[in-house]
C-alpha cells in the first residue's frame, strides 16, 4: 500500500532541525551531506517518518508554502502535552491542549522552524460516553 512521508525543506538549518526532533521524539536520522550542506535526510522514530534538506527556496522546484500541517496523533494525553511542550517551545502556541468537543484532545503550534503541528489524541470510546 503506497504510504505519505512529508519532506520539509529547512533551508540551512537541517542539522538543527535534526538534533531539535531527536530531543522531541528520540529516533535517528540518516543524513546525506555535500560541502556541508544536507542534501538529503530520512528520519524516523517509530511511526513518526519524514524526510528533508537544505534547499533554497527556488532550488529543486521548492516554493515556500504555508499551507500545510503535520498531524501528530498520540498514544496518550500525556504524550500530546509532553510533544506539544517542546515542539512549541521557541515556536508559536497556535492553541494550547483541549477538549476538542468530539472525543480527543487537541494542539496547534508553529515550531521554531515554521513547521505548523496539529497534535491529537483519540479518548477511549468510553471517555466519549462520559462527556
Amino acid at each position: 500500500m503506497a504510504h505519505l512521508v512529508p519532506y520539509i525543506n529547512f533551508v540551512d538549518k537541517s542539522q538543527e532541525a535534526v538534533a531539535f526532533y531527536t530531543a522531541v521524539f528520540g529516533g535517528e536520522a540518516e543524513v546525506q551531506a555535500d560541502a556541508g550542506r544536507i542534501v538529503h535526510l530520512e528520519f524516523k522514530a517509530g511511526d513518526i517518518h519524514f524526510m528533508g534538506g537544505d534547499h533554497a527556496v527556488d532550488e529543486a522546484g521548492l516554493t515556500a508554502s504555508k499551507g500545510y500541517s503535520l498531524v501528530l496523533t498520540c498514544d496518550s494525553e500525556a504524550q500530546l502535552r509532553d510533544f506539544y511542550a517542546r515542539l512549541a517551545d521557541s515556536g508559536q502556541e497556535i492553541f494550547a491542549p483541549m477538549d476538542s468537543g468530539w472525543g480527543a484532545t487537541i494542539a496547534h503550534c508553529t515550531d521554531r522552524f515554521g513547521v505548523s503541528w496539529m497534535l491529537n489524541y483519540d479518548k477511549p470510546e468510553e471517555a466519549h460516553n462520559e462527556q
